[in-house]
């Protein structure tokens, strides 16, 4: 039996945003190309998708490479996010300052979203907690972050609800830990909920 949900938290990068992607993978290769003193070559880029396949985040690819975990989150945020970043849903800002009405929102990211948000229509002031990746030593799909979030809550973690595009880097893990999870964009048995819209996400909290 899934239990009341009093606190939303929401994944940011595929879930509330989505990049440009060649301008995304340049960037991606070049700093990568930067921190190991090589040249982007196809090679290269192969080399940097195995990592990335690897450590399932291109935050815990520069983490793994001794570099702090806000690493990747100054490369991003070096590009205008209008440039760089598309809602994934246009509904997403009304869904979110209704919800934040009816129950708390915060939001975990790899990367510094609340510098982002207000460039895609989004208000920070809107969420309760931002958990950003300075104050994160292991990446997602590290339970860290996932630990730190109930913290944050101070609920039960049942009473939680974690909202994601990934099985492998936020719903399997957070759903170790008893958070209730749900998956956006696609289905799978392995969450507690799957979401095709934003709106959807509505219908379980009014």
């Amino acid at each position: 039996m899934k239990q009341s949900i009093k606190h939303i938290w929401f994944d940011f990068s595929e879930t509330i945003a989505s990049p440009n992607k060649d301008l995304h993978n340049k960037l991606r290769y070049e700093t990568y190309a930067l921190a190991v003193g090589k040249p982007v070559t196809p090679d290269m880029e192969k080399e940097y998708e195995a990592l990335f396949a690897k450590h399932m985040s291109n935050s815990a690819v520069f983490t793994a490479l001794g570099f702090d975990a806000g690493y990747w989150s100054e490369r991003i945020s070096s590009i205008d996010p209008k440039m760089l970043l598309t809602l994934t849903d246009k509904d997403i800002p009304s869904v979110l300052d209704q919800l934040r009405k009816i129950v708390p929102i915060s939001m975990w990211s790899n990367i510094h979203a609340a510098k982002i948000l207000p460039a895609l229509g989004i208000d920070p002031k809107w969420f309760t907690h931002f958990l950003s990746p300075d104050e994160v030593k292991n990446p997602k799909p590290a339970l860290d972050g996932f630990k730190l979030v109930i913290e944050r809550s101070n609920i039960p973690p049942e009473h939680i609800l974690f909202i994601g595009d990934s099985l492998e880097k936020e719903i399997r893990p957070a759903k170790s830990l008893g958070i209730q999870t749900g998956l956006i964009w696609s289905d799978s048995s392995e969450a507690d909920y799957c979401f095709h819209s934003f709106k959807e996400i509505l219908e379980i909290v009014k």
